[in-house]
């Protein structure tokens, strides 16, 4: 669950898809991937503090839990972020001085909201809007349909993280159900150039479905129609 100021700490060395297949991986057929578990350091050098909207259901609080333990499992301790939930009705003020700080709002909307009506944001599952200064997630929600949450928010976060789109697996520019399982080799690199960390020393997910970290196949599961923002 995640609670009020709780520290959301990385995947177990031996994590597979953070707990396991997950019921929706098993409901589309997808072939099981564990993550690398290369040394990690004890005390992170920076952390990335995120404040999680009321409005997100538990499921969904759920969900998003296990995209950021999947991508401290990946940042290996060099790099973690943390997110706590926002006090309730935030002041603008408050929300303000939240990204003037660095901080990054996850923010669930639907599409009536500005957001949805400009840009990239026409089309997407998710905008996030900001960089090295923090910025903003909005969700639109009511676009999710049956699409993996947490797959989503791995792609998201990958862009709070500074990660453009790829070419292929978790951070290419279509979501994909196969590609959202986890964060690929090609993924965590993008990662690794933003923030200037040694891939080497990082981790990504490997399996049966992934060849070098890019996903080979989709079982069918894909859903191309959606692209997902920067």
């Amino acid at each position: 669950m995640l609670a009020a100021g709780a520290t959301l700490f990385s995947l177990p060395a031996n994590a597979q898809s953070g707990y396991g297949q997950s019921a929706y991986e098993r409901q589309a057929n997808l072939q099981p991937f564990q993550y690398t578990s290369h040394g990690a350091r004890a005390v992170p050098s920076r952390v990335l503090h995120l404040y999680v909207d009321r409005d997100f259901s538990q499921r969904e609080q759920d969900n998003l839990v296990s995209a950021l333990r999947q991508w401290n499992h990946v940042l290996n301790g060099m790099l973690r972020m943390e997110a706590r939930l926002l006090p309730e009705d935030p002041s603008g003020a408050e929300l303000a001085r939240i990204k003037r700080n660095g901080g990054w709002l996850i923010l669930r909307v639907d599409s009536r909201h500005a957001v949805a009506h400009r840009g990239e944001g026409l089309n997407a599952l998710a905008v996030t809007v900001g960089g090295s200064n923090g910025g903003a997630v909005y969700v639109i929600s009511d676009r999710m349909g049956g699409r993996d949450f947490a797959g989503v928010m791995m792609h998201e976060f990958g862009h709070v993280l500074g990660a453009g789109h790829g070419h292929q697996g978790l951070m290419g520019p279509v979501y994909s159900a196969a590609a959202s399982r986890c964060i690929d080799q090609a993924s965590a690199s993008l990662v690794a150039q933003a923030q200037r960390l040694p891939l080497r020393e990082m981790n990504w997910c490997e399996g049966p479905s992934y060849d070098r970290g890019r996903p080979v196949a989709n079982h069918g599961h894909s859903h191309t129609g959606a692209a997902i923002s920067r």
